[in-house]
């Protein structure tokens, strides 16, 4: 008797794992915030970029893990290496996609960074990082991407 109260609770127990169903698993976003980006670029730049000022998060758009901070004054990145031939562009795009061109990133403290005077741009709200091979005023390939 005993022994068949065992065997129904074991066959209880075996139908009720095989037909429980997992529970789905919700992704965790790890998309770092424009605090920690920032902190991160401060750090390495040895620069501190003001609270007062208007600032985008720049995203890496190839699946890498670069990132950036822009100003309307500088832009700071976090990216590898240029691939030989090849270096990096920074841009701003208007609501209409005209891109203006603010010239190569240049190396700085471990990072890459342009300068550049926003004010003469105000219409011009997203900033770009392209990689480029060819010096001809048209952008190639979008790293980074982010908005004011």
């Amino acid at each position: 008797m005993i022994g068949l109260v065992i065997l129904v609770v074991i066959a209880g127990l075996v139908y009720w794992f095989k037909l429980r169903k997992p529970t789905p698993t919700v992704p965790v976003s790890t998309t770092p915030s424009i605090e920690q980006v920032e902190g991160t670029i401060e750090d390495k730049f040895k620069f501190t970029v003001p609270d007062n000022v208007e600032k985008a998060l720049l995203k890496d758009i190839t699946g890498g893990d670069g990132s950036g901070i822009a100003t309307r004054t500088e832009i700071l990145v976090d990216l590898p290496d240029s691939e030989p031939g090849t270096y990096y562009q920074a841009w701003l795009e208007n609501a209409n996609g005209k891109l203006l061109s603010l010239g190569k990133l240049e190396i700085a403290k471990g990072g890459w960074l342009v300068r550049y005077n926003g004010a003469s741009y105000p219409t011009y709200n997203k900033v770009v990082i392209s990689q480029e091979k060819v010096v001809d005023g048209a952008i190639e390939e979008r790293v980074l991407e982010g908005s004011f």
